[in-house]
């Protein structure tokens, strides 16, 4: 059926009303819409975020202040009681300050490792850390290797031991066990690590062990590049770490205990 406008009075009256009723219709289905929504939406779930601003600092209570002054009390009493004891004390906390307000811009390692490294190796290597051509971690295995070393060409009983013999049965405690499994793993990861040298050992020797010189001077005594001495102690330190911990893991407790039963 159709309708016939005959006027446009009639016509502006009907566009008036669809367009009354158009707007009606689309607020219902607004509304359902949003309800539908609310009623199979998910819980409300917290915002969980990191904050980089320390948390506020809690109010001492009376009983910390007591507990606090009683503690103080104590140490003073102790201090005066034992004056060396407590000047030790005092030396080593101030050290220990020190040396960690020291290497507090290093973010590898422990600030023990840099000391360490640092006071160990005062010649070719700690130039070469201090300018930036080799790591920290690859200083400290500078360190471990030149120990290694200079402990077996010291210790000719060691180099001529077998392993089983020189790991203790546990006669002195796990604290002698877990020494001499150290001194094993380092040992046996030592041996390894000379052998999977890619060329002259003795070139990288003398760049880590005893009396170190430089890789320039090292190039000029092999005749090989200075680029080629540099990358030899670079290669060299970076395997370290990595045939440690492969022993580390091929020699553990279980390991020496199967040794034992095998040889009772």
């Amino acid at each position: 059926m159709t309708v016939r406008i005959e006027t446009a009075a009639e016509a502006k009256v009907m566009r008036a009303i669809v367009d009354r009723e158009h707007r009606t219709a689309m607020a219902e289905r607004r509304a359902a819409r949003d309800a539908h929504e609310a009623a199979t939406a998910a819980p409300d779930r917290p915002r969980v975020g990191w904050s980089t601003k320390a948390p506020p600092r809690r109010k001492p209570s009376d009983i910390d202040r007591a507990i606090a002054k009683r503690a103080e009390e104590h140490r003073l009493d102790w201090a005066r009681r034992h004056p060396d004891a407590a000047k030790a004390e005092r030396a080593f906390r101030k050290g220990r300050a020190e040396m960690t307000d020291r290497w507090d811009h290093k973010r590898e390692g422990t600030v023990e490792t840099h000391e360490r490294a640092s006071r160990t190796h005062q010649g070719a290597l700690a130039r070469l850390w201090q300018s930036g051509a080799i790591t920290a971690d690859q200083l400290a295995a500078a360190v471990e290797i030149a120990m290694v070393a200079e402990r077996i060409g010291a210790d000719v009983a060691v180099r001529t031991a077998s392993l089983e013999t020189r790991i203790s049965s546990g006669r002195h405690g796990n604290g002698a066990f877990y020494e001499a499994l150290s001194r094993v793993r380092h040992e046996v990861a030592y041996t390894r690590w000379r052998a999977a040298i890619d060329g002259p050992i003795g070139a990288v020797l003398d760049m880590v062990v005893g009396e170190t010189v430089g890789f320039t001077v090292v190039a000029k005594r092999y005749r090989i590049h200075n680029r080629r001495a540099k990358k030899l102690l670079i290669d060299a330190l970076d395997l370290w770490p990595r045939l440690l911990g492969q022993v580390c893991k091929e020699i553990d407790r279980a390991a020496v205990d199967q040794m034992h039963a095998t040889i009772a």
